[in-house]
């Protein structure tokens, strides 16, 4: 359950900033920004599974990466807006979004293992 509640919670992050960027900015413009949002995934994922999670390092990982590989493969399947140019982006697109998330989950565990923890 700890698993499911941070991919629901990192979706919803991911999504709800992917809209408000979809209204913001013009299509086709500044769209590395919308590396943002799998890094915003993976950083609610982690602090939700940090907070609530049970289990090693590999439950994290895929609580952290989950949101962001299954929306990034929702993209490049079901839009229409897809503007990819073959399998071979999809893939470099999907690594691109886990290593946003990583990199969000990255600041979290940073933060909580430098300031939160008390020595």
């Amino acid at each position: 359950m700890d698993i499911v509640r941070a991919w629901v919670l990192g979706a919803a992050g991911f999504l709800a900033l992917d809209m408000l960027l979809g209204q913001l900015l013009p299509f086709g413009t500044l769209t590395p920004l919308y590396f943002v949002c799998p890094f915003l995934a993976g950083l609610i994922a982690a602090s939700v599974h940090l907070w609530k999670g049970e289990g090693g390092w590999v439950r994290h990982a895929i609580a952290v990466c989950g949101a962001p590989i299954l929306l990034s493969v929702y993209y490049a399947l079901f839009t229409p807006w897809n503007l990819s140019s073959g399998p071979a982006m999809d893939i470099m697109t999907t690594l691109l979004f886990v290593v946003a998330a990583v990199a969000g989950a990255a600041i979290v565990h940073t933060t909580h293992r430098f300031v939160l923890v008390e020595r």
